[in-house]
């Protein structure tokens, strides 16, 4: 992988790790911290950073919007359970996708950091 398309992954991951952290809901409570701040900004009128980070370059943007489908497939055991790669590869067959080795990396590098935002 090119130092660009690194740089460009990185961006993708801090994204991503936003998304995850925004989606997840606090211990007790019923709403995501998405949702929390959403309503501390309209209550304020203030512009929260949080909820205003740039998306990620459309060269891997769709890489997100992959995990998310495939994601949709998690088994769940006592706990959330990693994204196999039978999942991944029964999602490539059925979607007609190729995945080449750096964007399957991506996706379980993606799957690796929602594990451990939703791990509490």
């Amino acid at each position: 992988m090119g130092k660009l398309l690194e740089s460009l992954v990185d961006d993708l991951l801090d994204y991503a790790k936003s998304e995850f952290e925004l989606d997840k809901k606090p211990k007790g409570s019923d709403a995501t911290n998405r949702e929390h701040l959403q309503a501390i900004q309209e209550a304020t009128g203030a512009e929260l950073s949080e909820l205003n980070h740039p998306l990620p370059d459309e060269m891997v943007r769709y890489l997100l919007d992959d995990f998310y489908e495939i994601a949709l497939s998690r088994q769940y055991g006592m706990a959330c359970n990693p994204i196999l790669y039978a999942e991944i590869e029964s999602w490539c067959r059925l979607t007609q996708r190729h995945l080449e080795k750096w964007e399957l990396d991506v996706i379980k590098r993606l799957d690796m950091l929602w594990l451990q935002i939703n791990a509490d």
